[in-house]
């Protein structure tokens, strides 16, 4: 079975699943998607804005996620990638282990 769906349902399946997390206090233009899995969170993307980085600003998002988690009492999933910018798989690796 085929199933086709116009890009505009996509859009709305897309905003369903994610959950917002506000950041625009943190810094603008923060790229955050994070959904409920089963009994879980999973942290898929997360993007910093180069012109913030090294400011503490992926520790404030990161911290505003993790008490989501602990809020909602999910464990949070997510797996290092390089794909949005991240300069190395053990740099991110080390910095996502300093939230439990």
């Amino acid at each position: 079975m085929k199933i086709i769906i116009t890009e505009n349902q996509y859009k709305k399946l897309l905003q369903e699943r994610y959950i917002n997390i506000p950041t625009d206090d943190i810094a603008p233009d923060i790229s955050l998607e994070i959904w409920e899995e089963d009994e879980k969170l999973v942290l898929d993307t997360i993007v910093i804005p180069k012109e913030f980085r090294k400011q503490g600003i992926g520790t404030a998002v990161m911290n505003r996620v993790c008490e989501y988690a602990d809020q909602i009492q999910k464990p949070l999933y997510l797996t290092p990638s390089t794909s949005y910018g991240g300069s190395s798989i053990g740099r991110l690796k080390s910095f996502y282990k300093r939230f439990g």
